[in-house]
């Protein structure tokens, strides 16, 4: 029959919108600081987003916004980020943060799929956004989070909310939304690795319960703790955090972009508690010689997402830096954020290659299932990693077909990664179903083979892709960057690969050096990318 495992709850999730969770939050907080900008070391107190975020709501509903409406963000990482925000949850309007790195064609494609009637823009995005409008279907207007638009009849933020009259927002109430499991929330972008980002849609319900759980001690003790956030807004990882900083009563600090001196700066200035990151900033942890010069005594842990971690990576940095806890997370923007984090006392365990991402957290069932078969697989086994619980989405917004292929009729979730339960009931992940590379009929994670090349004191990045062959299906390529001044060459890291790994996992297609793997901001592998090289060849 197979295992299905299951993290019970507790207790229930609230039953209430995240606005009034939010609400009720910022008045409690009263004047503490709630984050600091890195680069400026501003600060905004938890009053000030409470005034200025029912200021804005109370604007928001005289120029018309209605609930279920969509209101947009596409900017940096910012300190006065989560005022539009907090503004639309109020109102039962759905948020929809945008890549403020999005071309022309990537914009047209995700706008049209939420159709926002205000996007919230700042001094990077304006201008191809102003472009686009025009464009458009339907009537948008824009919103300039910096102090001076670039073009005409863009309005500020800072002008509507020094316009707008005193309020009491002590007595504020936010919108009666009804069942906060069927009400959306947030329209969030799929990464988009292998193809066009789709709408993935999150509830109330659907953030609350990553939030009560996540913020629980054993998962995260953030309680008055000083989080470093870097992970962009836009992405559910970053978005989520602010979230995790509001509701646990931590301090947030605040980078718009990673900057070497002044992530590392800001982390000893600080005394930073908690770094989420995600696998190319452990490399730089692991190996950039700057990092030596600072101390990392404060960071009680080290939080890992958004893509497969190296184990000897872990060793290194702990090694390096003596941080005691570096916890690798697993999830997707569809299971709302996070579905299982590695505990702190077993992430030095060496009876498995990959490294763990603990128990499903709680309200989960969780199985591993048959690639071919759909048949549920035991201990051990490895196949398709699928989820069922109160944090598994709405579904992919106006996209039913999309939905239907990833939710099953029963409700399971089909992630599309790889991995396998130890017998301690821990998940481990491989790699993505659409990413294995099928050489000769054995199926190749291109993850292990990066995890190898990682391994070379001499590559600074790398990352495998396939190259179709008529003769063996497809072969593994390998993009690697190098070390400054590093002289590896092609060979040895063919001679590496040959030493440690299998012969249908040795690198058939070739070794080509670059000057950077193509990644999201997020630090996810863009696939599609790497394919559009290989064409090239």
């Amino acid at each position: 029959m197979g295992k299905i495992y299951e993290s019970r709850l507790e207790r229930p999730t609230p039953n209430v919108s995240l606005g009034e969770i939010v609400l009720d939050k910022l008045r409690e907080n009263g004047d503490r600081v709630y984050a600091i900008d890195g680069p400026t070391r501003k600060q905004i107190t938890h009053r000030e987003i409470l005034e200025k975020s029912v200021k804005l709501a109370n604007f928001l509903q005289r120029y018309g916004i209605k609930m279920g409406d969509r209101i947009g963000i596409a900017t940096e990482n910012r300190l006065n980020w989560l005022i539009p925000a907090c503004a639309t949850f109020y109102l039962g309007a759905i948020w929809t943060p945008y890549s403020f790195m999005y071309t022309e064609y990537e914009y047209k494609h995700i706008l049209n799929i939420g159709k926002p009637r205000i996007i919230f823009v700042s001094h990077r995005t304006e201008l191809l956004l102003a472009k686009i409008l025009s464009t458009l279907s339907w009537k948008v207007e824009l919103i300039q989070m910096d102090d001076q638009p670039l073009t005409v009849n863009v309005r500020t933020l800072t002008d509507i909310l020094n316009k707008e009259p005193a309020v009491n927002y002590m007595t504020y109430k936010a919108a009666d939304i009804g069942d906060p499991s069927r009400h959306p929330l947030v329209i969030l972008c799929s990464s988009g690795t292998t193809g066009l980002p789709k709408g993935v849609t999150l509830s109330h319900k659907n953030l609350i319960a990553f939030l009560t759980k996540i913020s629980q001690p054993r998962y995260l003790d953030t309680k008055n703790g000083r989080i470093l956030l870097l992970v962009p807004f836009y992405h559910g990882y970053g978005m989520s955090l602010l979230f995790v900083c509001l509701y646990s009563n931590s301090t947030a600090i605040i980078m718009p972009a990673f900057e070497p001196k002044l992530f590392l700066t800001l982390i000893q200035e600080y005394k930073i508690t908690h770094v989420p990151t995600v696998p190319s900033i452990l490399t730089f942890l692991a190996k950039h010689p700057l990092v030596e010069r600072y101390d990392f005594r404060s960071v009680r842990e080290l939080i890992c997402g958004a893509a497969p971690l190296a184990k000897d990576m872990i060793a290194a940095v702990k090694g390096r830096l003596g941080i005691k806890a570096i916890r690798n997370g697993y999830g997707m923007t569809e299971l709302s954020i996070v579905s299982g984090l590695s505990s702190r006392d077993d992430d030095d365990d060496d009876s498995h290659e990959t490294p763990q991402s603990g128990v499903p957290l709680p309200g989960f069932l969780s199985k591993v299932v048959d690639i071919e078969t759909q048949e549920t697989l035991d201990a051990g086994q490895v196949g398709e990693i699928c989820y069922l619980g109160e944090q598994v989405m709405l579904g992919y917004w106006d996209n039913p077909e999309s939905t239907r292929q990833t939710i099953d009729q029963d409700g399971w979730l089909h992630t599309g990664d790889i991995g396998y339960y130890d017998d301690k009931d821990r998940l481990h992940v491989i790699d993505r179903v659409k990413e294995l590379i099928k050489y000769k009929g054995f199926q190749v994670s291109p993850s292990e083979i990066e995890t190898v090349l990682l391994s070379h004191p001499e590559v600074k990045d790398a990352a495998v892709a396939s190259k179709p062959d008529e003769r063996d299906g497809e072969r593994a390529v390998a993009f690697v960057v190098k070390q400054p001044g590093a002289k590896v060459t092609a060979k040895d890291l063919h001679d590496l690969i040959k030493q440690k790994l299998s012969p249908q996992k040795w690198l058939y297609g070739g070794v080509q050096f670059i000057d950077a793997v193509p990644k999201s901001p997020s630090g996810k592998i863009l696939r599609r990318e790497l394919r559009a090289m290989i064409a090239k060849l």
